[in-house]
């Protein structure tokens, strides 16, 4: 009688013919009502259903919903009329509460507690049960992944940052950067912006921060460096801000960190050598010996 292949109603012709040998012949149409048991579990057709909720959201938050099918007749009682419920849940390991709920004519699933953590626990597996009226069950699996908010702070990887450099020729600069820093932050959802703190140190105006398509910040020369300046000789030392919610947002120093560089700045043989004085007279007696220092 039931989906996909059977068939609620049957008609057929039926037909009587007499014994005297006349040949005379009645027909009738019958029509045949098959009448519904409860005979079919409830079933997800797709098995894995997939949802999601955002992490430090408030307890009832919609998830997903899931949908289970029976293909008993739904018009002949509560044969196909189906209750859901979760069968193996997820516990909270502070409260011991679940940490999911369903709404059980509906399928509907929320969080029945606040403030998912995606960095401690991305993802979740529950089961969810379909009962019918008559006690037959289906079952099939949510799978739930928690979606990242930018909620963690970001951090250098080291407190403080060495590289060497030669000094530059003349006013030519280099375009390559002369050192690559790394950050870590447990969000996904990071927009990494990279600067030089102004006046946080001799040479903090030669350099600038620019961020890489991998996440990690370069510093580049953007003024002539001269080994030959006393005080450039000694080397570079200033600070870096990373803030991990892109530009204009460094005001929240919760999402803001600080790390130092300092620069060490090698010399290269770009000044030609100079007598002190352009012309040298000096005197000297005859019949002086050959290699006679003057």
């Amino acid at each position: 009688r039931d989906q996909p292949n059977g068939r609620p109603q049957w008609r057929f012709t039926v037909f009587a013919q007499d014994e005297g040998g006349e040949g005379l012949v009645g027909y009738a149409d019958v029509q045949v009502n098959l009448k519904d048991i409860n005979d079919n579990s409830p079933i997800f057709p797709q098995g894995v259903y997939f949802g999601n909720v955002t992490e430090n959201g408030t307890a009832g938050m919609v998830v997903m919903t899931m949908t289970a099918v029976d293909y008993d007749d739904p018009n002949e009682g509560t044969n196909a009329r189906l209750a859901y419920s979760i069968e193996k849940n997820v516990i909270e390991e502070e409260t011991g509460s679940p940490i999911f709920e369903i709404e059980s004519e509906t399928g509907v699933i929320k969080t029945a507690v606040c403030c998912l953590d995606r960095e401690r626990t991305p993802d979740y597996s529950i089961q969810v049960v379909a009962m019918d009226g008559g006690g037959l069950k289906g079952t099939g699996t949510a799978s739930i992944r928690v979606k990242d908010i930018n909620d963690m702070p970001p951090q250098f990887t080291k407190d403080e940052w060495f590289t060497e450099v030669d000094e530059t020729d003349g006013t030519s600069l280099p375009e390559m950067p002369i050192l690559t820093v790394t950050v870590h932050d447990e969000d996904e959802t990071n927009k990494f912006q990279y600067k030089v703190i102004e006046n946080s140190g001799y040479g903090a105006d030669k350099f600038t921060m620019v961020r890489n398509n991998d996440g990690t910040g370069s510093l580049k020369i953007v003024q002539p460096l001269d080994y030959e300046d006393l005080l450039q000789s000694n080397g570079f030392r200033f600070r870096i801000q990373v803030n991990d919610k892109g530009e204009d947002n460094d005001n929240d120093k919760y999402h803001v960190a600080y790390s130092w560089v300092v620069v060490k700045l090698r010399d290269i043989n770009d000044n030609k050598p100079q007598f002190e004085r352009p012309n040298i007279e000096v005197s000297v007696y005859e019949n002086a010996e050959v290699g006679k220092s003057l």
